[in-house]
């Protein structure tokens, strides 16, 4: 029974040395790769999952707020993710101003893995900022109207919360225009008539610098200027109507032409001085036949009066002589 001895008291010293080797490996590995996704500040803890001893693994979360003071006693409080078996938690809050860092550890039974933190996060500059939503195109024209709504619904969702930038093309070109606004509803008119117009619209939240990411591209091409058509079917009925108004004008005219003629005659007026001398013109002729008379004329018309008569009884004897040859 003596050499029990020396085996009990190996075995006594080599108790505690297997307990800590038993502890050891039935402990539980910190969880890894610990990353925050945050899309329209829903955020979003994911891990990897840990590898369980005997059962099933759950996990807690913890977050506190990271102030500037380093002295500051570190307060950690648990999130809405206690106890459970999904590597992932959502930890959206609405104080989306503050930096905060979460730690998860994994748990089994009275087993639990050591923390595992995470960096800094602060929602308002780290999520990702999706496109606006339900994107609308109707053309009038040549104006085109775009209605969207913002990327998510928030209870700082109001109208000036957003910038929108709108741009916008020719399908045809590759120069690209572009419009600032914080309205959801925009009108761009004066474009070019039956062209197919290209928007891309991206939401912002000003003076912050995030990843915004861009909306699909959307099409819609303009029509023809109904102002314009209706200027072109304006002066056509108005050429048609002049034309219309001289045909009957003309055919007035001629089924009334006396009539006008009467009314349009100007009336024959005589000048005074005129006048006058029609009145005294028995006088004036009288007058101007006595001063020829008693001019020197007659003997030139009474010479050429004889010359005519002695022409003519020529002429009237040569035609007797004619007569009696031909009686003969």
């Amino acid at each position: 029974m003596q050499p029990l001895g020396p085996l009990c008291v190996l075995f006594c010293l080599a108790r505690p040395l297997l307990g800590v080797a038993a502890t050891e490996s039935s402990s539980l590995s910190a969880p890894e790769n610990v990353t925050i996704q945050s899309y329209n500040f829903n955020n979003v803890l994911k891990w990897s999952p840990v590898t369980a001893i005997n059962g099933s693994v759950t996990y807690s979360v913890e977050w506190r707020f990271k102030t500037p003071i380093a002295s500051e006693v570190k307060v950690w409080e648990k999130v809405n993710c206690t106890d459970i078996t999904k590597p992932e938690c959502n930890f959206n809050h609405e104080r989306n101003h503050d930096c905060i860092i979460l730690r998860v550890r994994a748990e089994q039974g009275e087993l639990k893995s050591t923390w595992t933190e995470t960096k800094p996060f602060r929602a308002r500059q780290d999520t990702i900022l999706g496109p606006p939503r339900a994107i609308s195109l109707s053309s009038e024209g040549t104006t085109i109207h775009i209605s969207f709504l913002p990327p998510f619904e928030h209870p700082e969702n109001k109208i000036e919360y957003f910038e929108y930038l709108i741009e916008y093309w020719e399908e045809s070109t590759s120069e690209i225009l572009r419009n600032l606004s914080k309205n959801r509803r925009e009108t761009f008119k004066n474009l070019k008539e039956r062209t197919v117009y290209c928007f891309q619209v991206t939401a912002s939240i000003p003076h912050v610098n995030l990843t915004c990411q861009k909306s699909k591209t959307k099409c819609k091409e303009t029509t023809t200027d109904p102002t314009r058509i209706l200027h072109v079917v304006l002066i056509f009925g108005f050429a048609i109507f002049i034309l219309i108004g001289i045909f009957v004008c003309i055919m007035l005219i001629q089924k009334y032409r006396s009539v006008i003629k009467a009314i349009w005659k100007p009336p024959l007026t005589i000048p005074s001085h005129f006048e006058e001398d029609l009145q005294n013109l028995h006088t004036t002729v009288v007058e101007e036949f006595q001063n020829c008379a008693g001019e020197d004329h007659w003997d030139n018309v009474s010479e050429i009066s004889e010359q005519r008569q002695t022409v003519t009884d020529n002429f009237t004897d040569q035609n007797q002589e004619l007569a009696v040859e031909e009686h003969r």
